[in-house]
C-alpha cells in the first residue's frame, strides 16, 4: 500500500479540495515545497501560484491560489487559502 497525506484546501467560502494524495508541492513566498507522508510537522506561509497533487498513480490536480497558511501534521496538510480555484 502506497503512503498517503490528507490533503484539504479550504477558503472563507468553503472547501476547495480534499483527498488522499501521495505527493503536494506548495508554492511559498521563499519557493516550492514539497510535502510527502510522514513529513516533520510543519507551519509555513502559501504565496501566490499553484499548488500540485498526485495522486492515484500519475493523476494530478492543480489548484491556483492567492496565498494562506499550510499547516503539516500526523499525515495531514491543511491549506487555509485566502483565495482558491481548481484548474483544469
Amino acid at each position: 500500500m502506497e503512503d498517503r497525506i490528507a490533503l484539504e484546501i479550504v477558503t472563507a467560502d468553503g472547501v476547495v479540495l480534499q483527498r488522499q494524495v501521495n505527493y503536494v508541492s506548495i508554492p511559498t513566498p521563499d519557493g516550492s515545497v514539497g510535502i510527502l507522508a510522514d513529513h516533520a510537522p510543519m507551519l509555513c506561509a502559501v504565496g501566490k501560484g499553484v499548488i500540485r497533487c498526485r495522486f492515484e498513480g500519475a493523476r494530478t490536480a492543480s489548484v491556483s491560489v492567492q496565498g494562506g497558511v499550510a499547516s503539516v501534521d500526523d499525515n495531514k496538510l491543511v491549506i487555509l487559502a485566502e483565495e482558491a480555484r481548481m484548474q483544469e
